[in-house]
């Protein structure tokens, strides 16, 4: 199963005012139990999962106590958490105050090895069609609600010329 996406008609943010295109949306769903998770990342290992869950807990406590104090936070195998914003200019520096910093982000660079793993292994699913507020669960079934001439999706999966809304990413 690939990672599922619907394709939804959006303004395009490059040109606000020209026509809306259609785009492919991440449609992800909810995250897991915590206790579900723990059970399944200690499943065939010497980790109770009630351990992962309390290293969780504690390795949280750890990246906001580094960020809040201004550093980063590198957690080995999953990334470096960090803190980004913006901030309006003046001309003159006495005029400066932290109410000009604005657009703060708590961002999360992922590891080099994990996000090669997930790009290099990613694949996309065709979820659906969202229009106008209505959700059809395939581009087949919005096609034939639409009349729309049944066809590909421009996209071909490579050697076969057929669309399977598999994809693998690159």
């Amino acid at each position: 199963m690939g990672h599922p996406f619907v394709i939804r008609k959006k303004v395009n943010p490059q040109d606000r005012e020209g026509p809306q295109k259609w785009y492919a949306v991440t449609k992800s769903g909810a995250p897991m139990d915590e206790e579900i998770m723990t059970k399944m990342a200690t499943e065939d290992t010497t980790i109770a999962d009630v351990e992962l869950a309390a290293a969780a807990k504690l390795i949280a406590k750890w990246v906001y106590n580094q960020l809040i104090q201004g550093k980063r936070a590198k957690i080995p195998g999953l990334g470096t958490f960090r803190i980004t914003f913006g901030s309006e200019g003046v001309e003159n520096i006495e005029d400066f105050h932290t109410g000009l910093i604005r657009n703060v982000k708590l961002s999360l660079i992922p590891d080099k090895t994990l996000r090669t793993n997930i790009l290099r292994d990613l694949r996309f699913e065709n979820a659906g069609v969202v229009d106008e507020g209505t959700y059809y669960g395939s581009l087949e079934n919005y096609k034939q609600v639409k009349g729309i001439a049944q066809g590909g999706t421009g996209t071909t999966t490579p050697g076969t010329g057929e669309d399977d809304g598999d994809h693998q990413l690159g």
